[in-house]
């Protein structure tokens, strides 16, 4: 029994010891597989989806912070700041967040009461947007120094010390305001350019962003690795504008004057251009705006009316205050346009200047004996005229006449060499073609239209570019708008040089049209554009309403040009909206206009007058008048007092002259002046007057002194007859207001050494 229990045993143990060698194997087996599969799971991780799991670790270990770039700043020609970035401030709050010192929160009343007494947000608009759970609320944007003080001196006096974020930002400042404001436009809340050459050389100005790439560990401390790199930020550039400030201001000072004396429904618009050069030095439109407050309610609306307007016809009231009309407007240019047709038949010698009864005008002319003849302008017919006398009395039906002679395949092949059919000022804004009709489909009346500048339009830019082009010798010159374009960031500057595109017409053929435009300014429908001392070449123009639209009005134009020889300036006034009970003919809207910005750009540019020193120095052919007392009388009554007398008036109110009274005048009542000298008309003592510095002009003659105070508006009282300047008062670089009078000091034979 023993041994048998002994076997027993053994064989127990036995399979005891055969399990324990399955479970050791199944174990094995386990673990290999559980081996297998997390080698596997990491040769996925790190072959499969390394690139992924790499990017995820990149993106929690590494900040990248954009650099912003600088915005280039805009400057005239003479280097004066058109439009310039400054730095300003955002301000926004966390509201769960906004904490006194002693860590309790701030209540929203609190917050809604201070912020909305500092910044342009109401307490209730504040008070929703506390309540509407948001994590971050944007209080202000683009803020300046002074607002952001008083919120620091409110957060301190509140012991306000969390929550209230002051963030560095940038904000685009038009140091002039509504100088040019058509011209430059404006930026958005982006700082990206909106309209004019804000947009147009938005590329240039914006610069490229740069960026700081930076590792970081577990407490976003900065630390060195491969990842870390510096990408520098290249700065927009700066651009140098053709346009100089003085003459912008004149030409818009002029302008606006022009359209409130006529009292037009849409404005008008001023281009000053060099021909030689197609550099633009003036570009203006008026109604205008303000550059640095482009959404407010413009020139002519009052709050009450603006805000009964709708929305969507708001918006369209504004974007089209907002377009340059010189380059993204058209119009039908009217009798400034005979300027070229007369061109096109002196050039093929199809007529010459001055061969009597060339043209017959009996009042109206015939093309189609299925239409209405074609009147001329005046009731009373011009009868035989040569194409010098057309022009001067700006003759339809002796345009119609030549036109017929011209046929419209030559006039079309000239147009296109005029770059009529050409974007022109591409550089400057969006520029429109000028619209005109299909050659095949042109019938004798519209000949007969075309020959006399209506029935088709282009921009006013398109017109002074092919008039300049009679006055740079019959060559075409691509106009221009930015003189030099610097780098900020190495000060390297590339000159924008003149383009020439091509000859359109013979020099003489252009000295034959520049003499004739001097007749129309001496004897001629140009009369009221002469300017004492300079010779003036010109044309006027007028542009019926289209049929249907007659609640548009006429638009009244003059082009003048000076000197008549080496033209160094040509001027485009456009007056447009005018109304038939108004004067709407060219030639007495436009045309003195353009004779008060010559008046006062060509001393400014020093071009030579042609008067004399000793006409001027002769005391006894020069005609003082005693400036009246116009205080108390409307702004209208004052002005043609004034006037009547020969002087030149400024006013620069926006009330209602025909009700606003005078309440100061510069010079005061009895001083007596010269013949033009400038009268200041102010309607109240808060009323912004302009300063000027007075010119140096010690060792001049006394022509070229009172020249140079003229381009001020400043007035000459003289002592002495013949010589030189030698002393004068107040003196060089005073600043002193428009009209001021200076005295000057002539001896003769002295010798004044600068």
């Amino acid at each position: 029994m023993r041994i048998i229990g002994k076997k027993k045993a053994k064989k127990k143990k036995s399979n005891e010891n055969g399990w324990s060698n399955i479970r050791l194997i199944l174990f094995g087996i386990i673990v290999t597989i559980c081996f297998c599969i997390v080698v596997g799971h990491l040769i996925i991780l790190q072959f499969v989806e390394g690139r992924k799991w790499s990017e995820l670790a990149y993106n929690h270990q590494v900040i990248n912070q954009i650099l912003s770039p600088n915005r280039g700043t805009i400057y005239d020609s003479k280097g004066e700041i058109l439009a310039q970035s400054i730095s300003v401030d955002t301000v926004s709050l966390n509201p769960k967040k906004v904490k006194y010192s002693n860590n309790k929160e701030v209540p929203y009343e609190v917050i809604a009461e201070g912020m909305s007494n500092i910044f342009d947000i109401t307490y209730d608009e504040l008070m929703q947007n506390l309540n509407s759970n948001r994590s971050v609320i944007v209080v202000a944007r683009k803020v300046e120094t002074t607002k952001v003080d008083e919120l620091k001196k409110w957060m301190q006096e509140k012991k306000i010390t969390s929550g209230i974020n002051i963030d560095e930002d940038s904000k685009r400042f038009y140091p002039y305001e509504t100088l040019a404001s058509s011209l430059i436009g404006f930026c958005g809340t982006d700082n990206s350019g909106q309209f004019g050459l804000e947009e147009r050389w938005d590329d240039i100005l914006t610069g490229t962003a740069g960026k700081v790439v930076t590792a970081t560990d577990v407490n976003k401390k900065a630390i060195s690795d491969e990842y870390e790199q510096y990408v520098a930020s290249e700065n927009g550039s700066n651009i140098y504008l053709t346009i100089d400030a003085k003459i912008q201001a004149t030409a818009e000072r002029h302008l606006e004057q022009t359209v409130k004396e006529n009292t037009t429904s849409t404005g008008g618009n001023v281009i000053i251009m060099n021909p030689q050069t197609g550099d633009i030095l003036a570009m203006a439109s008026y109604p205008n705006y303000n550059l640095n407050s482009p959404y407010s309610i413009p020139i002519g609306y009052d709050e009450e009316a603006w805000n009964n307007i709708e929305k969507t016809e708001r918006s369209n009231i504004l974007l089209n205050l907002w377009k340059n009309k010189n380059v993204s407007g058209t119009y039908e240019p009217g009798s400034t346009f005979k300027l070229i047709t007369a061109s096109v038949g002196l050039e093929e010698g199809i007529v010459e200047m001055d061969t009597p009864n060339d043209f017959t005008c009996t009042g109206a002319y015939s093309v189609d004996p299925n239409e209405k003849p074609i009147s001329c302008w005046r009731k009373e017919p011009h009868g035989s005229l040569s194409l010098r006398g057309a022009l001067c009395n700006s003759c339809n039906p002796a345009f119609i006449q030549l036109g017929q002679r011209i046929g419209v395949e030559r006039l079309y092949k000239y147009f296109r060499a005029y770059g009529l059919f050409d974007s022109v000022g591409n550089d400057i804004a969006r520029a429109y073609n000028g619209t005109f009709h299909d050659i095949e489909k042109i019938v004798p009346t519209e000949l007969a239209t075309i020959s006399f500048g209506q029935r088709f339009e282009i921009s006013p830019l398109q017109l002074i570019t092919a008039v300049s082009a009679i006055c740079n010798d019959g060559v075409l010159v691509k106009p221009k708008i930015v003189k030099q374009i610097e780098n900020t960031d190495t000060g390297s500057i590339e000159i924008v040089e003149t383009e020439k595109i091509r000859q359109v017409i013979s020099k003489e053929t252009a000295d034959n049209i520049k003499n004739m435009m001097s007749s129309v300014v001496i004897d001629g429908t140009g009369k009221r554009a002469q300017v004492k001392g300079y010779s003036i070449g010109g044309k006027s123009g007028t542009s019926e309403p289209k049929p249907g639209r007659e609640a548009d009005g006429y638009v009244a134009s003059f082009i003048a040009i000076s000197p008549i020889e080496n033209t160094q300036i040509v001027v485009l006034v456009t007056i447009e909206g005018l109304q038939e009970y108004a004067h709407h003919q060219g030639g007495e809207t436009a045309g003195p206009a353009a004779s008060k910005i010559l008046s006062e750009v060509l001393p400014y540019l020093g071009v030579p007058s042609t008067n004399t020193a000793e006409a001027l120095d002769d005391s006894d052919e020069v005609k003082l008048r005693a400036v009246p007392n116009v205080t108390n009388l409307t702004v209208n009554e004052a002005n043609k007092n004034l006037r009547e007398l020969g002087f030149n008036v400024i006013s620069n109110t926006t009330l209602d002259p025909e009700t606003t009274l005078v309440a100061d005048q510069v010079p005061k009542a009895g001083v007596a002046l010269r013949e033009n000298s400038v009268v200041c008309l102010y309607t109240s003592n808060e009323e912004v007057r302009t300063k000027v510095a007075v010119p140096d002009v010690k060792g001049m003659t006394i022509a070229e002194a009172i020249n140079s105070l003229k381009s001020k508006n400043l007035n000459a009282s003289i002592d002495g007859e013949k010589g030189v300047v030698v002393s004068q008062d107040p003196t060089f670089e005073t600043e002193v207001g428009e009209g001021t009078v200076v005295n000057i000091l002539v001896k003769a034979d002295e010798v004044y050494s600068q």
